[in-house]
């Protein structure tokens, strides 16, 4: 591989890395976080939802900015975002403070994760493409597990602000190499598609709501309803949609996209309650709760760089099967024992978790890019990331909704691995409808 291509390819599992870093790394640190801010529960979850929905909401368009305008041009102004917004996390002395930051800083994530998908199938063709999406799915994986690690690092010996911190920096050294090692690609003449945007945020910002802090939950859910219908008959519309709707023609995609939504609000149960039980109910710091999240971490990070391996031999969809059935042991084992306080049990069950969700990962972002059309391969991955940010905010938002009224952590906790079990389950519903039969019918 020539130095440019590894520079390119550097900076693009960077620029991944760091967005699912700052999805995870406020959450060994969450306790510290309220503290701080004097945040309630809903305030708290919201520092972490706000993030995910514009992440989510912003993730469409991000990737057709990127086919647009250029590659070049939208990975730097992404990164500058995502460092502004950073900082303005680690400054933040209000709850409305780092709840608009974090959006803020979201949006920057949002239009740098399918770009930098984008700029490796961009400059990558045939097996190496393959191998450096694992990367990709790698290093997006390892990247929520390590995010836990290093927030609990500086929430105990020095501050969560920290973590946001250090983001200003390695943005800008970021866009110095950028600057000088990515061609300006070559633009399509197309427009944006401003009200389908709109629509799309406002979609999935009222749903979260609706579920977790609106008093008038059930209008704010039906008008919700009633913006998701607007949209697609928008998008069904437009010359130039923001989601274009031909991307779900394609069955093995359409489940991909539809299981990785089921799959994140799954799994940010546990990304976001895990840290909280072993600091609440074991009584670990910060730091040592991150800590043991370690074994999980190092063999999450070796089972995604291998699952490429698996899914050449075996194909997406059963690679995706075992993935969600290792996740579901993990949950509902979690749930059984969350009130034994036995800390070897809760490591095993991480580990489980982490083998199925670097397994369930790879296959899913391997699968949702199936078969796509170069032109519209950054509204693919856009496609593809929105729907995995908005399950981790629709996930949180029905944890939060569904825990009202308990006060213990080892209480919303089980609750949700219990609701968590109840998603995978229908996400791997999913995989058996819509993958599985389609991966058949593609092979003959």
């Amino acid at each position: 591989m020539k130095k440019r291509k590894r520079i390119i390819l550097g900076l693009a599992l960077i620029g991944a890395f760091l967005g699912v870093l700052d999805t995870s790394i406020v959450y060994t640190g969450t306790l510290k976080i309220a503290s701080d801010l004097s945040l309630n529960a809903s305030e708290l979850s919201w520092v972490q939802v706000s993030y995910a929905l514009t992440y989510a909401g912003f993730m469409i368009v991000g990737g057709k900015l990127g086919d647009i305008y250029g590659r070049k041009k939208i990975f730097i102004s992404s990164l500058l975002i995502f460092g502004i917004g950073s900082i303005a996390v680690g400054a933040s002395v209000s709850p409305a403070m780092i709840i608009s930051s974090r959006a803020f800083q979201g949006i920057g994530a949002a239009i740098l994760a399918p770009t930098c998908l984008a700029l490796l199938t961009d400059h990558f063709e045939g097996n190496l493409r393959q191998r450096v999406i694992g990367y990709y799915a790698s290093v997006v994986g390892a990247g929520a597990a390590i995010g836990l690690i290093i927030g609990g690092f500086f929430a105990t010996f020095a501050s969560w602000r920290v973590g946001f911190f250090i983001n200003g920096p390695i943005s800008f050294i970021m866009i110095l190499f950028a600057l000088s090692n990515l061609e300006k690609s070559k633009k399509q003449i197309a427009k944006i598609d401003n009200l389908g945007t709109v629509l799309s945020i406002m979609a999935m910002v009222s749903l979260a709501y609706g579920l977790d802090g609106s008093k008038n939950q059930y209008l704010v859910i039906t008008s919700s309803v009633i913006l998701w219908i607007i949209f697609i008959f928008v998008e069904s519309r437009v010359s130039n949609p923001t989601m274009p709707l031909e991307i779900f023609k394609d069955k093995e995609r359409a489940g991909s996209y539809l299981s990785s939504l089921l799959f994140s609000a799954a799994g940010i149960g546990f990304w976001f309650y895990t840290p909280q039980l072993l600091q609440s109910s074991l009584g670990y710091s910060a730091f040592i709760a991150s800590i043991a999240m370690v074994p999980m971490a190092v063999l999450l990070f070796f089972i995604a760089v291998q699952a490429r391996k698996f899914i050449q031999q075996f194909g997406n969809g059963k690679i995706m099967v075992i993935g969600f059935i290792f996740v579901l042991v993990a949950l509902i084992g979690l749930m059984i024992q969350v009130h034994s306080k036995n800390i070897i049990l809760l490591i095993l069950m991480t580990l489980i978790f982490g083998i199925g969700f670097a397994l369930a990962f790879a296959a899913m972002a391997n699968s949702g890019l199936t078969r796509v059309k170069p032109e519209m391969m950054g509204s693919a991955s856009g496609v593809y990331n929105t729907a995995r940010q908005f399950g981790g905010a629709l996930g949180l938002a029905l944890f939060s909704a569904f825990s009202h009224g308990l006060s213990s952590i080892a209480d919303v906790f089980q609750r949700s691995m219990f609701i968590g079990s109840i998603l995978t389950v229908l996400g791997l519903l999913t995989v058996f409808v819509f993958i599985l039969p389609a991966e058949r019918e593609n092979s003959k």
